[in-house]
């Protein structure tokens, strides 16, 4: 609907490439006025006045998309802290796998909640961070201990998964 409103041909940009290009921006949470002030070309002027209108239509029925889900709880405990509070209580020990392939509102999310306890335990591999393209950030596991200062890194050398003949073959 967007599209046809502001006339924009689909050989500027496809329906699925501005989806993928949104869930971008919130996965690294930039909000629609970020993405107008950086906007150069006409690409994305165009881009930055869908996501606008988007994110106001979403508003208007009171809906969230999939990237919502993470960027609106932030957005609650940063205007509540009483409810960030009963969340810190209710979760006093937050474990995640596959971390390095987190994206940056997953680590605030993550970090708002282990505030209280600092009770977190992390589980990933640098070395397979593959998800850079939707948004993850290696950077989130490299940087874990400089974001909790007491944390304990234990490497896991032997593969467990795998026989010696297996990874030979690979």
């Amino acid at each position: 609907v967007l599209f046809e409103e502001f006339e924009i041909s689909k050989t500027l940009i496809t329906p699925n490439q501005l989806r993928n290009q949104i869930s971008l921006f919130k996965n690294k949470m930039i909000d629609p006025p970020a993405v107008e002030r950086k906007a150069r070309t006409i690409l994305e002027k165009t881009v930055a006045k869908i996501y606008k209108e988007y994110q106001k239509n979403l508003k208007l029925n009171d809906a969230l998309d999939f990237d919502d889900l993470l960027t609106f709880p932030l957005n609650i405990f940063k205007k509540k802290p009483a409810i960030l509070k009963k969340y810190q209580k209710r979760w006093k020990y937050i474990l995640v796998d596959e971390y390095q392939d987190t994206n940056r509102a997953q680590f605030q999310f993550l970090t708002n909640l282990a505030k209280a306890h600092e009770n977190i335990c992390v589980v990933g591999d640098d070395d397979q961070s593959i998800y850079g393209w939707r948004g993850a950030d290696v950077s989130n596991i490299l940087n874990f201990s400089e974001a909790f200062g007491d944390s304990k890194t234990f490497k896991l050398e032997q593969n467990y998964r795998s026989t010696q003949n297996i990874l030979d073959a690979a």
